[in-house]
Order: structure tokens, then sequence, then C-alpha cells
């Protein structure tokens, strides 16, 4: 794996200073639909891990092109174009669990599962449909960059 410091950040919004990807495991993100102000929280690893055997181990995803995993998020970025939204990576994590533990963190902090829009049409303000499982105990907890990005959030709706 060469070391670099990363300069093209695909249609990511980073204002953290310059970091080599090869130092972390990936990032927590929100994606923010601007026409309707709904929002997606989740995470994206920058290398493929797993099987050492794997063909795939090592190598870089696709992260700078990345949009998120939710079927109704990807509808709406086909339906309106990707200028319509906002990619903000939130922080970086150097651990699997520091990374899974930060999303659940900002998926919970949010209340992405139980905020709406509004009450009377149930639309919900979040794309989120699930908070994923922790599976590992994370030896970091969300940076303070993380959790001041819940109230920046906050202030959006």
């Amino acid at each position: 794996m060469i070391k670099q410091y990363v300069d093209d950040f695909g249609h990511w919004e980073w204002s953290g200073g310059k970091f080599q990807s090869a130092d972390y495991f990936g990032f927590v993100y929100c994606i923010e639909n601007i026409k309707d102000k709904t929002f997606y929280i989740g995470k994206k690893q920058f290398y493929h891990h797993g099987k050492k055997k794997s063909r795939t181990y090592g190598k870089e995803m696709s992260w700078r092109s990345y949009v998120g995993s939710s079927k109704y998020l990807k509808e709406d970025i086909k339906k309106y174009g990707k200028k319509h939204f906002r990619f903000d990576m939130i922080d970086l994590y150097s651990s699997r669990g520091g990374l899974y533990y930060a999303e659940a963190y900002l998926q919970m902090a949010t209340g992405c599962m139980i905020d709406y829009k509004q009450e009377s049409t149930g639309k919900a303000r979040y794309y989120n449909q699930q908070i994923a499982a922790i599976r590992f105990r994370p030896n970091e907890y969300p940076t303070k960059r993380t959790i001041d990005y819940v109230s920046k959030i906050k202030k959006r709706y």
C-alpha cells in the first residue's frame, strides 16, 4: 500500500486537512438532499479488508464516488442529480470498531430512525432504515469533531 496524501476527494467535502488514507480504516459521512433537507448518515472504508487471501484485500475501495447504500437515497440522486446533494466527510477513524461505533453514535444522536419532518405525512427526515449492529468493542470513541457535527446537522432543519 503506497502512502500518499489524499488530494482528490471526489464529490466529498472535507475540511479536516491533509491525511493519508492508508493511516485510516475509513470515515463517517452525512449526505444531505439539499432540495428537501433529508439526510443519510453512514460509514465507508478506504480499503478492502477481510481475508488476506482475497484478491481484493488491501485494494482501495471506490470511496470517492460512493453515494451510500440506501436504495431511497440512490433513487433520489438519480431523480434530482448529484448537484442537489451535499456529501460531507465528518471524520476519519483508524479502527473498524471506532468507525462502526461512530456511525451508530451519529445515527442514535441524530435520531435518524425516529425523526420525522412532518408528523402528519410521516415522511422521515433521514433515509436511514436501520442502525447497524455493533459487533466490535471500540478502542476509540466518537471524536469531538463527530460529536460537534450532530449539533451542526440539527441546525440545518
